[in-house]
């Protein structure tokens, strides 16, 4: 299980996944905090190393470009989410540097056995 908190950056404008999101990480007591694009350009400290993090984008809304700016200062995981996936989209994904590609609900569904995931390959660096 998580010895220490584990937050989660996400930009998304999708109230619906959002409000979800939001729900599953308070049952597990995931600490959540959401950015956007001008953050991510103003190099905001959301993405430091410090601590176990991911960042989820939300590439329904046209965000694919903006991890180049996020891998400029962080190493941390970034998945993209998608209402529905594609392998053109997953595709592009990858090529620009996404860690990994679901679908929303997919995310929502496992976001705890991806969380535990995370932090067990962290801890075993």
């Amino acid at each position: 299980m998580l010895k220490e908190h584990f937050n989660i950056n996400v930009m998304s404008d999708d109230a619906v996944f959002c409000t979800s999101l939001a729900t599953e990480c308070n049952k597990f007591g995931f600490l959540l905090s959401f950015f956007n694009q001008e953050d991510v350009l103003n190099k905001n400290d959301l993405f430091s190393n410090e601590s176990l993090s991911v960042s989820i984008i939300d590439l329904d809304i046209d965000n694919l470009n903006i991890i180049s700016h996020i891998r400029e200062t962080s190493k941390l995981p970034v998945f993209g989410v998608c209402s529905k996936l594609t392998k053109s989209l997953q595709s592009k994904a990858k090529n620009k540097g996404y860690d990994l590609v679901f679908t929303k609900s997919l995310l929502i569904s496992s976001i705890k056995r991806i969380i535990i995931h995370i932090s067990n390959e962290k801890e075993n660096k």
